[in-house]
């Protein structure tokens, strides 16, 4: 069963996709469903019965194919067994009638009352004096987006054309990047629309006591005053994400990005992911989308629910908490970014959960969980291995993350850059599995130097082990320092798996370091002596 949580017309489209795919459904909505809702998911061929009204998400237990989902409903707690999530809830919408300095008239709408491909207030509209303008006011003093620039002009062209009223567009700056954006722009100036645009000026718009609108401009271009009595004003609106979404990324541990959204900007999250296996967020859920947009995350929803794949086949190093010496600390739990900790009589991890980052490995204060690294590899053996067969000074240990160093140091090599001839790379799946007990192993086999080379900030697939390591890194050479020994020796830097010449770079002035710190024969000469 696959739980649809929303009541838009996102999770109407999601939820038909779902049913046509012969999957089984729920939908839960925080809201009892007004006749609008349940019109829309008629017309979607939902059956009422799938949905759960008064619906809150309390709790999530369990990965992906075996979700165990706690959720109130009208007063009473009920559990389901869920094998996938998709989170579709709709946007906030707020008119910015203050930033124009108007008060709510029956001549002044917001731009959702007219908003879509069909105009749903005919009566409205019909009411309008023969002759009337419709002024829309968007993106003056404030940043608008591609969607509502499409909104406006969709409802502009549609009001030229099948009702035959003068339409006007008061804009700053129209964003119009978006696909098929410019053609539609041309299209409305085809059909008679107006464009005003305000960058070096700003129209006066007036409002009397009874509501009435007057806008006095000076046309940016041609230098004329114009004065228009719009018989409709239309205001553009602040479009926010659902208040619920915060909740909803606490209950299912979803990394949330700064403007409120349930995806936090990383390259990992393309489309409709999330840093959990099995939960996927949706049109208004994850961005400001477009009606196109929003339907093909619900048709990719769909699809992705139905089987949950792995979208990764390659082999993956798994954690596992060894019981005898874990003290339920619960550090694992809090850091591990997949949400792959179940809690129950103690801490275990979920192996079809588990990513495999090591960000657990290296945080647990107990040294209580192991990770496997695929084709049976130790990070500690290879560190020993290199100190007994290094040539000459100095000697580098490079930790690299998988995704990125690893794959930039290949780069360099293919461009054909040199590199220092005692380099030796330490290939991890995160940085974050970079712990200190490593760092200083790597010293104590005889290491000068130690690279640790991460994903940019922002990149990182764990979302946070970059942060992780430069944590630990930083903490050890504040220690460096108080300890006689040169800070410098330890060093941690970012990379993207296309710098191969960065990788290059990096490890060049790094060995030209260890040199000007005394590397080489006059450590062994003092050693000597």
């Amino acid at each position: 069963m696959i739980l649809v949580i929303g009541n838009g017309i996102c999770a109407a489209n999601t939820a038909k996709e779902i049913l046509e795919g012969g999957n089984e459904l729920k939908i839960a909505s925080t809201e009892n469903l007004t006749s609008s809702s349940l019109e829309l998911f008629k017309t979607a061929g939902i059956d009422p019965a799938h949905i759960l009204t008064d619906t809150k998400i309390l709790s999530c237990r369990g990965c992906a194919g075996d979700f165990t989902i706690l959720m109130g409903s009208g007063g009473k707690t009920i559990s389901k067994k869920i094998s996938g999530v998709v989170i579709a809830e709709e946007y906030e919408r707020k008119p910015n009638f203050s930033a124009y300095d108007l008060k709510p008239a029956p001549d002044i709408l917001p731009l959702s009352f007219l908003a879509g491909s069909a105009i749903p207030v005919k009566d409205t509209i019909k009411k309008l004096p023969q002759g009337g303008k419709i002024v829309f006011l968007t993106g003056l003093g404030h940043e608008s987006n591609p969607v509502t620039a499409e909104e406006i002009m969709l409802a502009s062209l549609k009001l030229q054309t099948d009702f035959n009223l003068q339409t006007y567009i008061l804009t700053g700056n129209l964003k119009v990047a978006g696909n098929g954006l410019e053609k539609l722009y041309r299209e409305t100036k085809t059909a008679g629309t107006v464009y005003f645009k305000f960058t070096n000026t700003s129209p006066r718009i007036l409002q009397d006591n009874e509501g009435k609108v007057s806008i006095e401009l000076i046309d940016e271009i041609t230098r004329l005053n114009f004065r228009i009595t719009p018989a409709l004003t239309v205001v553009d609106e602040t479009i926010s994400p659902s208040g619920y979404l915060k909740e909803l990324a606490a209950v299912f541990g979803l990394h949330a990005g700064a403007d409120g959204f349930l995806q936090s900007g990383n390259l990992h999250r393309t489309g409709i992911y999330t840093n959990r296996k099995g939960i996927f967020v949706a049109g208004p859920s994850r961005s400001v989308l477009n009606a196109v947009d929003n339907i093909t995350d619900s048709a990719n929803a769909a699809i992705l629910t139905s089987g949950i794949p792995d979208d990764n086949k390659e082999p993956k190093a798994k954690a596992e908490i060894r019981s005898g010496l874990c003290v339920r600390c619960l550090t694992c739990y809090r850091c591990c970014p997949y949400r792959a900790i179940d809690l129950d009589i103690r801490p275990s991890v979920m192996p079809d959960a588990c990513e495999g980052c090591g960000i657990c490995f290296a945080e647990c204060p107990r040294g209580a969980i192991s990770l496997n690294l695929p084709d049976n590899r130790n990070a500690a053996d290879e560190i020993r291995q290199a100190a007994s067969i290094v040539k000459s000074s100095p000697f580098i240990i490079a930790f690299c993350c998988s995704r990125s160093a690893v794959r930039a140091k290949e780069l360099a090599i293919c461009m054909g850059y040199s590199l220092p001839e005692n380099l030796k790379v330490v290939e991890v799946p995160c940085s974050g599995f970079v712990s200190m007990e490593y760092i200083l192993s790597a010293f104590q086999n005889n290491a000068e130097g130690v690279l640790v080379l991460t994903c940019h900030a922002g990149n990182c697939h764990s979302e946070e082990g970059n942060i992780f390591a430069r944590n630990r890194v930083e903490q050890l050479k504040d220690a460096f320092s108080h300890m006689n020994f040169e800070k410098e020796r330890l060093e941690i830097n970012t990379l993207a798996s296309n710098m191969g010449y960065e990788f290059a770079q990096t490890a060049d002035k790094f060995e030209n370091t260890l040199k000007a710190l005394g590397s080489g024969d006059s450590k062994k000469q003092k050693e000597q002596k």
